[in-house]
């Protein structure tokens, strides 16, 4: 992993393009519900207790990295769309888009209440991270 030394944001190689901003990312949730912050602080709180993720924000999601970049959260108006990726296609519920990208699916969940993060799309996230 590489640090930037202007962002701080950890990549894969040195000198790796990216957006580099550093944000802050209580600055994503401004105007936001108070109820999507604890939604995201959950997540957050599962996620840390795995190995090796590295958190970084960019102008306006929060990646997560183990090796390569397994989760990206981006906080919208009313909920928070969380990307993550799988071997396979994905389209049950809570799963509202699968797209084949790269080698791999990226798919999408939409939460909005503590309720929404539930056993099944924390083993999807887990399953993304072992994914890479």
């Amino acid at each position: 992993m590489w640090t930037c030394p202007k962002c701080e944001r950890e990549l894969k190689n040195p000198n790796q393009w990216h957006n580099c901003v550093k944000v802050n990312i209580d600055s994503l949730f401004e105007g936001k519900s108070e109820e999507l912050v604890y939604v995201f602080d959950r997540l957050l709180s599962v996620i840390m207790e795995w190995e090796n993720v590295a958190v970084s924000a960019t102008k306006n999601c929060i990646v997560f990295v183990h090796h390569q970049t397994f989760l990206i959260i981006r906080p919208m108006k009313n909920q928070l769309d969380l990307k993550f990726y799988s071997k396979e296609e994905k389209n049950e519920f809570p799963i509202v888009k699968s797209i084949f990208y790269s080698g791999k699916f990226e798919n999408h969940i939409r939460v909005a209440k503590l309720e929404d993060v539930n056993e099944q799309v924390l083993i999807l996230i887990l399953q993304s991270y072992q994914l890479l």
